[in-house]
């Protein structure tokens, strides 16, 4: 594991330095350490996570229903590509039928000719979960976007935080992210509070 590998332990600054150049090296990793996006990404999700906001919890939501359809729609189509091209038993095929309603809930009408009813999975439910993955990942395209283009600029957060927060000492140039996302939400209460008195 890299020195820097959850919210507790990496600096703030580090984090949206990463975020930025996408240089994850900078989460200092043992030599020859890999999977460090991975990592990264677990860190990224904690920090959307704990920053309770609606378009952080909707990110991670159409990224899980993303994740969630390509592996159904690879099961799906191993599955029924294994019982396209095989000879089965209808003891199979009854035991295939009950494990798709359970399971993705896709119903396959026994009366119908076996292989129809695989096409008919093939083309129009696996076309759904595939319009269902093209839906989120634009959804999640036009997120990343933003309503302002203007670049992060972490000291500009730290001073808007300072002007807020004053007379804090935990804002600081190396402080946690975890520490960093707790005073960014102890800043929006604060400001929410002084705008209800008004």
């Amino acid at each position: 594991m890299p020195k820097y590998n959850h919210i507790e332990n990496i600096p703030a600054k580090t984090f949206f330095e990463i975020l930025k150049s996408k240089n994850y090296q900078l989460l200092c990793p043992k030599s020859k350490e890999t999977d460090l996006d991975k990592v990264f990404l677990s860190i990224y999700d904690d920090f959307f996570i704990r920053s309770e906001n609606h378009q952080a919890t909707e990110f991670l939501r159409l990224q899980n229903e993303i994740i969630s359809n390509e592996y159904k729609i690879n099961i799906l189509k191993q599955s029924l590509s294994f019982y396209f091209y095989n000879q089965t038993t209808k003891e199979m095929r009854s035991e295939f039928i009950v494990a798709l309603k359970k399971g993705f809930r896709i119903v396959i009408d026994e009366s119908l000719p076996f292989i129809d009813e695989v096409k008919r999975v093939l083309n129009i439910e696996i076309g759904i979960l595939e319009n269902e993955v093209s839906l989120a990942k634009n959804s999640l395209k036009d997120m990343s976007k933003g309503p302002n283009d203007k670049e992060f600029d972490f000291y500009d957060n730290m001073i808007g935080l300072s002007n807020v927060l004053t007379g804090n000492t935990l804002i600081k140039d190396d402080m946690t992210l975890a520490i960093y996302v707790a005073l960014e939400k102890a800043a929006k209460k604060q400001i929410e509070n002084s705008n209800k008195k008004k």
